[in-house]
């Protein structure tokens, strides 16, 4: 309702000079039944095209180096400024992705994680989804921290139950604890490790040298560490090595200096100020986050906020109205300081006085 009654345009113009950056995965033209892509991290090509004409046609599509220009004040008013980007560095960005981009004219990012590019290490929750699907296992049993789990594989919705649920308790372990947890899972479902990466082709990442043909289509490369980690929950030592030898690997491929970053999940808590100071200290030149909001010229550069909407399921309408900062602006006025208790204050007042 509010794209067909215009409100979206209307808030698009009263936030104009607050830039978007928007988060992607993957772009696939494979539709098929797949329990590798159920959540839609890779957008269908078509919806993909859809969403980057709305950008094309409303707004003004800049570089990334654009709006931290505009931080530093180095660069006057971005109005309808958007960014696109993309996590992790699989292949169909530049095959399925990169023509869409490069026919709207619009330039983008591509974060990489440099173990999944560079040493076809695929990352965790893929690894997971990919021995699921492929196993012909009919049930999983395994102890997680000397409790007991026992999982259905009989059916595709149990696999997908059993991922969702195997995804929480691996993100509840330490990192040195889930590649052991998804180990012992691997191989109680009798998978073959070295298939996993062929299980589905959007899960293939970009070839090194690819990467240098990225410029073509007007996307420039980041660094999104090598194992694709939690930072906080690393050690001082660890944390300068992911974002060191991430940054060293890009730049000796693509023979230009790679001063973006993007935290791996990038959630307020995945990050702190040792790992700010860390990223400052690798040679970064700004941050990125998932925090679900327009940017600000208040923004620190070191933690500025992207917006996700990483699903087939969403239409062009759900798109405009996120992207207007429609929905931003009410989550900032829902939780302002005392929004919550003013809210619980209201709802009393009318129980009130309404007939039970």
């Amino acid at each position: 309702m509010t794209e067909i009654l215009g409100v979206n345009r209307i808030s698009a113009a009263l936030q104009r000079n607050r830039p978007v950056v928007l988060t992607f995965h993957g772009v696939t033209s494979d539709t098929s039944d797949t329990i590798c892509n159920d959540e839609g991290l890779h957008l269908y090509r078509p919806l993909f095209e859809r969403l980057m004409q709305h950008v094309a046609r409303y707004y003004n599509p800049v570089p990334l180096a654009r709006v931290v220009d505009w931080l530093e004040g180095k660069d006057g008013p971005l109005e309808r400024a958007v960014c696109v980007t993309f996590d992790d560095g699989f292949r169909n960005v530049l095959t399925e992705a990169g023509p869409v981009l490069k026919r709207l004219g619009i330039p983008s990012t591509l974060f990489v994680t440099t173990d999944f590019v560079f040493k076809k290490q695929m990352l965790w929750p893929d690894r997971l989804v990919s021995a699921i699907a492929t196993t012909r296992e009919a049930r999983l049993e395994i102890e997680v921290r000397d409790a007991n789990h026992s999982f259905d594989l009989t059916t595709r919705d149990a696999k997908l139950r059993t991922n969702t649920e195997l995804n929480a308790l691996c993100k509840s372990v330490s990192q040195e604890e889930r590649l052991v947890l998804l180990g012992g899972i691997i191989e109680r479902l009798h998978v073959d490790e070295s298939q996993l990466l062929s299980a589905w082709e959007g899960f293939r990442p970009i070839d090194p040298d690819e990467m240098r043909l990225l410029r073509n289509i007007g996307m420039t490369v980041g660094a999104h560490t090598c194992s694709h980690p939690i930072l906080a929950r690393l050690t001082a030592a660890e944390q300068s090595r992911e974002l060191t030898e991430s940054k060293s690997l890009i730049e000796g491929v693509t023979g230009y200096a790679c001063d973006q970053f993007a935290y791996p999940n990038g959630s307020p808590g995945d990050f702190d100020d040792g790992t700010r100071a860390r990223v400052i200290e690798a040679g970064y030149r700004c941050a990125f986050t998932t925090i679900k909001r327009r940017m600000s010229r208040a923004d620190d550069r070191f933690e500025i906020p992207r917006c996700t909407l990483t699903h087939n399921r969403v239409t062009v309408a759900e798109f405009a109205t996120e992207l207007s900062g429609l929905p931003g602006a009410l989550r900032a006025l829902l939780n302002r300081p005392g929004a919550r208790t003013d809210a619980r204050s209201a709802s009393t007042a009318r129980s009130a006085v309404l007939p039970t």
